[in-house]
């Protein structure tokens, strides 16, 4: 039995949710489309134990799953309509964020215990277990569950809380709409940032919040504790190419973060240089007599202030340094480890007594014992030979399986791939454009001497006043600036500024031009 009986939380953003994830959460299944799911070796829906399932409503009481007329997806279609939500253009590759999927479960054995008490299930594929009976533990947890999103994001938002109880671990799939307010009308609207933060620092901020809220509201009253880090967790969720997917990206960011915090430690270096050559300039200006004293304790004073306060960001940065390399070494393991398709052979042991003589040499038919004996321990040695063969064949059997799957994944990333090309090269056309146009507008020296002026502010972390047509202030320009971001780097942060500019810029003399016609 797993003594380590922690809660499990996952959360996903969705841009969109099909009807086949829809189907799977309610079990809209007939046995066919069952047989068919269960053909993956790594699925496990048990026929006999899809009555138990449940899901609670937006009334907050229990109901037996998928007893909606409307299903999951237009559900959340009609939320989001009453939210006034629209996506980007159908041919933009970047959508917004408008749901989160949750999955929340626990330790297995704590789960089960939960979900069926002391009565015994049978985990095998197509085990009888129409014996079971549901406990009302895992009804309480489950409402207890609903209560805790409820009081995060509200109950209207709860688009479905399904609890599944026919597969290896109790578990449940909450699918919420975040909603947030607009700051200049008050407005609600679909928000992600609202609810999981406006950055990566943000978001993991607010995540290890969640898991400690849902530890001390809901967890530790059914013995499970606090969660870990959901990093690298619930992988079962996804495919195995799927995963290898995800850790490259993961590894990708991280290895931008490093680069970030590599050229800040050196920009603050050279910050720090830089002073200590003023404080000498200083002293061999006192020792000369160009300055007086008292100008030279309140420059050295100054001086030695910046020099601590540059320091110890610079031990800052060389801690999250530190930090971000080990993550970064942990998930290159991760990938090389996840990766390998064939697996090693395992050295198989065998418990056997090894081939005797344990009768007599008769004083007759000598030869005859001799032959009888050979074939006794000849027929004990081929079975011991057999029994290894019958092994290492399973094992064998297994790899070509794996390398089979692995080839078909294969295939479909190549596929995938090559549609990624066409798409990057639309795109690197679009670009070009792009870019043809902005070298135009650049080409007009008083457009260009206001992109460079804006952009020369933001980077020095000046207030920037952008009017429009003759007017002052701000309204001109709904467009919002956050200033540097977290471990971005110094080049990344001069060209969102130049970005940005240009963007403030040309959309300006756009609207004055407008305003003309």
């Amino acid at each position: 039995m797993n003594t380590d009986r922690k809660q499990a939380m996952h959360v996903e953003a969705g841009k969109s949710f099909g009807t086949a994830e829809a189907n799977e959460n309610e079990r809209r299944w007939n046995d066919d489309k069952i047989g068919r799911k269960n053909q993956d070796p790594t699925n496990h829906y048990d026929k006999s134990r899809m009555g138990l399932n449940f899901e609670i409503g937006s009334d907050g009481k229990i109901h037996s799953l998928g007893y909606q007329q409307k299903s999951l997806e237009v559900r959340l279609m009609d939320r989001l309509a009453e939210l006034g939500w629209h996506p980007f253009k159908a041919d933009s590759k970047i959508q917004p964020n408008c749901c989160a999927k949750f999955i929340f479960g626990g330790n297995h054995d704590r789960t089960l215990e939960m979900a069926f008490g002391t009565q015994t299930v049978n985990l095998d594929k197509g085990a009888d277990n129409s014996h079971l009976q549901r406990c009302p533990e895992i009804e309480q947890w489950a409402k207890d569950v609903y209560d805790w999103c409820a009081k995060r994001y509200g109950q209207e938002n709860i688009i479905g809380f399904q609890v599944h109880l026919d597969e290896s671990s109790p578990h449940i799939h909450a699918l919420i709409v975040p909603v947030g307010q607009r700051a200049k009308s008050g407005r609600e609207c679909v928000m992600w940032s609202a609810k999981f933060g406006k950055s990566r620092y943000g978001y993991g901020h607010i995540l290890r919040e969640m898991h400690t809220s849902l530890y001390e509201e809901v967890g530790s009253k059914y013995g499970l504790e606090r969660g870990d880090s959901i990093e690298g967790r619930h992988v079962s969720h996804l495919s195995k190419r799927d995963y290898i997917r995800k850790l490259t990206h993961e590894a990708r960011q991280a290895e931008k973060a490093v680069k970030g915090l590599q050229s800040m430690i050196r920009s603050l270096e050279a910050q720090i240089l830089n002073y200590k050559s003023q404080l000498d300039e200083v002293e061999e200006k006192l020792a000369s007599g160009r300055i007086t004293l008292d100008k030279y304790d309140a420059r050295k004073a100054d001086l030695l202030k910046l020099i601590a306060e540059y320091q110890t960001k610079l031990d800052d940065k060389a801690v999250k340094l530190q930090a971000k390399e080990q993550e970064l070494e942990q998930m290159t393991k991760n990938i090389d480890r996840v990766g390998r398709v064939a697996q090693p052979f395992r050295n198989h042991k065998i418990d056997f007594e090894p081939p005797r003589i344990t009768g007599k040499l008769p004083i007759f038919g000598v030869d005859k014992w001799i032959e009888e004996q050979n074939r006794s321990i000849a027929s004990r040695f081929v079975k011991i030979v057999r029994q290894i063969e019958e092994l290492y064949r399973k094992d064998a059997e297994q790899q070509v399986q794996a390398v089979q799957r692995n080839a078909l994944v294969d295939y479909q990333e190549l596929k995938r791939l090559q549609q990624e090309n066409m798409r990057l090269t639309d795109l690197n056309e679009n670009q070009t454009a792009l870019m043809q146009e902005f070298l135009d507008q650049m080409a007009e020296p008083s457009v260009r001497e206001r992109i460079f002026t804006i952009a020369d502010a933001l980077i020095g972390g000046q207030p920037v006043a952008v009017s429009s047509g003759g007017g002052g202030g701000n309204s001109g320009s709904d467009l919002r600036w956050d200033g540097r971001r977290p471990d971005e780097e110094e080049e990344v942060y001069r060209r969102r500024c130049l970005l940005y500019a240009k963007a403030i810029v040309i959309g300006n003399k756009k609207s004055s031009m407008k305003r003309r016609l």
